[in-house]
């Protein structure tokens, strides 16, 4: 004689069935969250998601066709998931590559640890390294810097404070590096930013005009 599986539904993301709900034998899906859930009666009763390791969802939670109800406290044969099973689990649905684990810094995952666009940070920000992607492959309009040194000439090295900083730091002034270099300088909500790593470009080319001066004076006076 064939068994009749009895299910209840539940269209609301997040609804979880209470013992009182449903039968042994009885399944709750939630077509909206795509969980499946069953009652324990081996010991305390209580609710299992199927695939899970023990009870699931807090007590009180609303089940599919009525108000909230008590779940028993978990047996020691049905504990909640730990945090790393729940990350193993979030793991192989998402993907080996999906970064949920990049805080373990190894691997691919390592590489997109603090993919970030357009952020603003406060205060001493340090690393090992840091990188620029300059691949000749992934740039175009290709040109060469004049007048390099004359325009390294206009810029004024200067020690300064901040704003709300203690500690005197060292650099440029923005406006004097937009005139000659806009190419280094960004405006964020109203304020000048300067891109130093910008500047390495002016600065060689800056040297090589030095150099050929120094040779051309080499020549005249031999």
């Amino acid at each position: 004689m064939a068994n009749t599986v009895l299910v209840k539904r539940s269209t609301e993301a997040g609804r979880i069935p209470t013992t009182a709900q449903i039968a042994a034998g009885e399944l709750a899906v939630n077509v909206a969250d795509g969980k499946l859930f069953l009652k324990r009666i081996s010991g305390t009763e209580s609710i299992v998601e199927l695939g899970q390791t023990g009870p699931q969802g807090p007590i009180g939670a609303q089940g599919p066709e009525g108000p909230a109800g008590d779940q028993g406290p978990a047996g020691a044969d049905g504990s909640p998931d730990s945090a790393a099973q729940i990350l193993a689990k979030l793991v192989t649905v998402d993907g080996a590559g999906s970064g949920l684990d990049a805080d373990l810094l190894d691997g691919i995952q390592a590489s997109g640890f603090a993919q970030v666009a357009g952020a603003t940070f406060t205060g001493t920000i340090s690393a090992p390294d840091f990188v620029t992607t300059s691949d000749l492959r992934l740039k175009s309009d290709i040109r060469q810097i004049p007048d390099a040194l004359a325009k390294l000439q206009s810029l004024h090295g200067v020690t300064f404070h901040m704003a709300d900083a203690e500690r005197r730091q060292m650099g440029l002034i923005a406006q004097e590096v937009k005139a000659v270099a806009p190419e280094a300088v960004v405006e964020a909500e109203g304020v000048l930013r300067l891109a130093y790593g910008n500047l390495i470009g002016l600065l060689v080319e800056a040297i090589k005009d030095l150099a050929h001066q120094v040779d051309q004076l080499k020549r005249t006076t031999s």
